[in-house]
C-alpha cells in the first residue's frame, strides 16, 4: 500500500465518523462532542463555515477538513437530506435543498427571521389548503428583501412531503447508507495520481514492514516517508515554531530528507570530518 492509498484509507475512515455524526444514531460519544463543540456539530459538518475553538482536538480538525481533500466538498456532494415530515430538520441551518443551507444562502433573511431555530415542518404549516410556507419576520421586509424572499420561494417550489421521518442519505450506495468502500473508491478518482516518490523509494516502502530491523527503526523510517517527523519545517507549518526559526538552525533538523547523510552535504561533511 503506497502513500496515496494510506491517505485515501485514512480519510475514508474519518468520513465514517463524519457520517455517524450526521446520522440519527444515539450514542454517549455524540453527547460528549455536543457538550464540547455545541449542539450543531452534525449540521455544521455538512456545510457550515463554523470557526472552532483553539482547544479543538486534532481529530476534530481533521474531521472538518474532509471537504478539502482531493476535490472541495467531495463528501457533501454525496450526502443529501431526505425530508419527510420536516420535524427533525432545521429550516435555516441544515442543507436540505440546494447546495447550501438557507442561513448561508440568504443571510439577510436569516438575520431578520423570528424562526431561526424552526424546523422545516414548523415553517411549512398544515392548513386547509395543504402545506403553506409561513415566515415570521421581526419587521416588514424592504423591497429588495422581498425579492430575496421570492428567490427563496423558488427554491422551495416542488417540495414533496411524507409521513416518514427525516434522514441523511449517501448517494454512492443503493441502500443510501454510508460505506468506507464507496468513499475509498470515490477518493481514488480525486487524488493526484502523480507520485512524488522515485522507484527506489517505492520499493523500500513496499518492503518496509518485512524488514528485520528493530520495530522502532522501521516505525521511524515509515514516519520519514510520510513526512511525519518533527522537523523544524513541520513544526513551523503547524505554528508550533515561528517560520523565522527555519533560518536559525542547521538543515539537519529543517527538512526530512536531510535526516540522511546521503541527502545533505552539510551532514555528510560532518560525518566524514575528524572525530
Amino acid at each position: 500500500m503506497g502513500v496515496k492509498d494510506i491517505r485515501v484509507m485514512n480519510v475514508s475512515l474519518l468520513a465514517k465518523w463524519r457520517w455517524r455524526l450526521l446520522d440519527g444514531e444515539k450514542a454517549l460519544w455524540k453527547d460528549v462532542i455536543e457538550v464540547k463543540y455545541g449542539p450543531c456539530v452534525g449540521t455544521s459538518l455538512e456545510g457550515g463555515n463554523t470557526v472552532w475553538p483553539r482547544h479543538a482536538s486534532s481529530w476534530w480538525k481533521e474531521l472538518n477538513k474532509l471537504g478539502d481533500f482531493g476535490d472541495v466538498g467531495w463528501f457533501n456532494s454525496e450526502v443529501f437530506r431526505m425530508v419527510g415530515d420536516g420535524m427533525n430538520t432545521s429550516f435555516w441551518n441544515v442543507r436540505w435543498r440546494g447546495e447550501r443551507c438557507f442561513r448561508l444562502k440568504y443571510p439577510r433573511l436569516f438575520s431578520i427571521s423570528n424562526q431561526k431555530e424552526a424546523k422545516v415542518g414548523e415553517v411549512g404549516m398544515v392548513t386547509e389548503l395543504g402545506r403553506e410556507w409561513r415566515f415570521i419576520w421581526r419587521r416588514h421586509l424592504f423591497v429588495w428583501e422581498e425579492e430575496l424572499l421570492l428567490s427563496l420561494m423558488e427554491d422551495l417550489a416542488g417540495m414533496s412531503w411524507s409521513n416518514q421521518g427525516d434522514s441523511w442519505s449517501w448517494r454512492l450506495e443503493e441502500s443510501r447508507v454510508f460505506s468506507v468502500k464507496s468513499a475509498y473508491e470515490k477518493l481514488e478518482g480525486l487524488v493526484v495520481t502523480d507520485d512524488l516518490w522515485g522507484e527506489e523509494e517505492k520499493r523500500v516502502f513496499e518492503n518496509l514492514w518485512e524488514n528485520p530491523a528493530p520495530s522502532k527503526v522501521v516505525a521511524f523510517v515509515w514516519k520519514v516517508f510520510l513526512n511525519r517527523i518533527r522537523t523544524k519545517r513541520n513544526l513551523a507549518l503547524r505554528n508550533v515554531l515561528p517560520p523565522m526559526s527555519l533560518l536559525l538552525v542547521l538543515c539537519v533538523i529543517r527538512w526530512k530528507n536531510h535526516l540522511y547523510t546521503f541527502f545533505c552535504i552539510v551532514i555528510w561533511l560532518v560525518w566524514c570530518g575528524p572525530s
